[in-house]
């Protein structure tokens, strides 16, 4: 009871302190504030933000040297993760599997609120309630919180990264531990405000924590309505642990929790809290920009925590993992007997299969080759402004290609489920499987790795010698194809465009969705009307084909001889630097840590046009390891076509 009391004497406290101040948890009158209830084992997020968003007594707490608020709060808030529940697409979907299966309207939601409403639904499970529904979570303020933060940093280090702890299946107990990464904690303010007790805790920092619900397999019916067995319906942990990252500690939250450069203060109070590093930033973004827009645009009927601008920083955080941490593109193109060939290369840069996760997101290439005048003389994967549509589609899904001849054949990147009778089908209740995953596989993927039976590369791609294989095997984690274009008069320059597409909900995934007629999907269509239909653009890349071979000409434009990029950054223990050159040459890479001290360098003479990658295990020219911390990378290029030299330098910064 004095707990209780000193937990709502503070609360009184920090409200009349934010009314004295000027201050509001929500930072924007278009945005709902914060929850601040409570239940047995879980804390509305709201009470977390009280100390762990800037504010009294320690206002430079959980700010960068910049002065920019990088508090987890403020940077989950308009994520995905935050809007697990008010994801309108997620509702929709759920009420148009009900309508499916009405007899498995129980299993249907509780499965899925599992994930989108775990507060709620493991303090129902907790307090003996066979299931949790919609309705529950609606009128739940701490369901509607999403995937939030006690529930992440209270899961338990019990069977992570094993079947049991797959689709949900985290441990959540009543003893108020809140793991951290961090050791040597204050634990006094914590216990005094919110009856917690922070502890330091491994899992945090582990892809297996981030599995619990990113590895999910969902029970499908047969055509009597009966549940016939479990499928994967989404499994990025599994295809990840059949990649090279593991063993480089690459972790999910490498790349989704990206750290700060400096040591951050973590609270804003006690006031003599010293800072820590590393600090890792709660950014939680992955591919779904569609999503986050229409968050956005309709985020006070959604009843969304996060303003307009914030959902604007996650944009282009988002914006900026797909379109520098995804994919990379090459080329080359000759004359070869009367046709024009393009050898294109797109490489995956990721740590799971690209696109990722949910089985409606799809990729594409749209390759065209325009004369000397300008004019489209060929184009494969043009899609309808009006409708998000690609040109030429096959019917009732386009296939995997080796070699495109034709306009409409189309390299669409995607997983096509199908039911029991082996159709395709859009309904996760009907998934038995796949006809058809050609998703880019990540570097070191091979079909004799962990789990393969759930990751499994399935239709077309299977026959696809140059798909995740070259003549050293598998796990290139990338494919290479050809376009043969014939009946091109074989004078003047072509000029090829290449960009590679990206969709969250496909028109043909909408389009089933749309026939159920509940509330929830009209809600959803409405928006979706509204939208922008666009897909979003990964990469692009231009390059020019003479009578001769092929002149080269990078993303950034035609007097860019050189294009440098280091994944992953931060980094450890190695990173991959990739040069991409417009003509052939000679490339110097030197690394120099803060000082200015040189300690590594690398250098490969006589290279020819395209990318060429180099790695660098952190550590110096003697092969020592090096300290963690800052360091730069340079290129040197050294063109022996044009005698031109540039150099291009980029920031690394190497954890341990």
């Amino acid at each position: 009871m004095k707990s209780f009391y000193h937990f709502l004497s503070s609360k009184l406290s920090l409200s009349l302190i934010a009314m004295a101040f000027g201050f509001a948890f929500a930072s924007d009158a278009a945005a709902q504030t914060l929850p601040t209830q409570t239940s047995t084992l879980f804390s509305g997020s709201g009470n977390c933000a009280s100390c762990h968003e800037p504010g009294f007594p320690n206002t430079t707490a959980l700010k960068d040297a910049a002065g920019n608020d990088i508090s987890p709060v403020t940077l989950w808030r308009s994520t995905m993760m935050a809007n697990a529940f008010r994801d309108p697409l997620w509702r929709a979907k759920v009420s148009a599997e009900i309508v499916a299966n009405p007899h498995l309207q129980s299993v249907i939601e509780d499965k899925c609120t599992t994930c989108h409403a775990p507060l709620g639904r493991t303090e129902a499970i907790f307090n003996g309630s066979s299931g949790y529904t919609i309705e529950e979570g609606t009128s739940d303020p701490l369901a509607r919180d999403g995937v939030s933060c006690t529930l992440c940093h209270q899961i338990k280090d019990v069977n992570l990264g094993t079947p049991e702890s797959f689709s949900g299946h985290y441990i959540v107990e009543n003893d108020r531990l809140i793991y951290g990464p961090f050791q040597n904690l204050t634990v006094g303010p914590m216990q005094q405000s919110v009856n917690y007790t922070p502890v330091f805790g491994e899992q945090t920092h582990s892809s297996t924590l981030c599995a619990t619900c990113h590895t999910l397999f969902t029970p499908y019916v047969d055509n009597d309505g009966n549940i016939a067995g479990e499928a994967p319906e989404q499994v990025p942990y599994l295809e990840w642990k059949n990649s090279v990252y593991p063993e480089q500690n690459i972790e999910c939250q490498t790349c989704h929790m990206p750290h700060s450069e400096e040591a951050i203060v973590i609270s804003n109070r006690p006031r003599s809290l010293g800072a820590r590093s590393p600090f890792a930033k709660h950014y939680f973004v992955g591919a779904n920009v569609f999503m986050l827009r229409i968050l956005k645009e309709h985020g006070a009927e959604l009843g969304v925590t996060a303003t307009a601008a914030q959902f604007d920083s996650t944009i282009a955080r988002t914006l900026n993992i797909l379109q520098n941490q995804t994919i990379d593109l090459g080329a080359e193109g000759a004359w070869l007997n009367d046709s024009l060939e393009i050898q294109l290369r797109v490489i995956n840069k990721t740590g799971h299969k690209f696109p990722t996760a949910y089985p409606s997101r799809r990729a594409w290439v749209q390759l065209q080759v325009l004369n000397d005048a300008g004019q489209t003389v060929f184009a494969s994967g043009t899609w309808d402004a009006q409708t998000g549509e690609i040109d030429g589609l096959d019917d009732p899904y386009e296939p995997h290609h080796d070699v495109i001849t034709a306009p409409g054949q189309v390299q669409v990147y995607q997983t096509i489920m199908k039911d029991i009778d082996g159709k395709v089908n859009y309904t996760l209740l009907r998934a038995a499987g796949f006809l058809k995953d050609n998703r880019l596989p990540p570097e070191g993927f091979t079909s004799t790795g962990p789990d393969y039976e759930h990751t499994a590369i399935e239709g077309l791609a299977l026959d696809d010698a140059s798909f995740n294989r070259d003549a050293s095997g598998e796990g290139t984690g990338a494919d290479r194809i050809a376009y043969r274009i014939g009946g091109l008069p074989q004078q003047g320059d072509y000029t090829v465009k290449v960009e590679l597409l990206y969709q969250t909900a496909p028109p043909r995934f909408l389009a089933d969705l749309f026939q159920y007629d509940t509330p929830e999907v009209q809600t959803f269509k409405g928006y979706y009307e509204q939208a922008d239909k666009s897909p979003v653009l990964i990469k692009a890349m231009q390059f020019t084909v003479t009578t001769t071979g092929i002149e080269q000409k990078n993303p950034a434009g035609p007097e860019s001889y050189l294009l440098l990029s280091v994944y992953p950054n931060p980094f450890n223990p190695s990173t991959s630097i990739e040069i991409e050159t417009r003509e052939s040459g000679d490339i110097e890479l030197a690394i120099f840590d803060a000082r200015g001290n040189r300690v590594h360098s690398m250098r490969s003479s006589g290279v020819g046009a395209g990318v060429h990658r180099f790695r660098w295990n952190a550590s110096d020219a003697s092969g020592n390891p090096v300290a963690s911390g800052v360091y730069f990378v340079s290129a040197t290029f050294s063109s022996r076509q044009s005698g031109i030299t540039r150099v291009q330098t980029q920031k690394i910064l190497y954890l341990k």
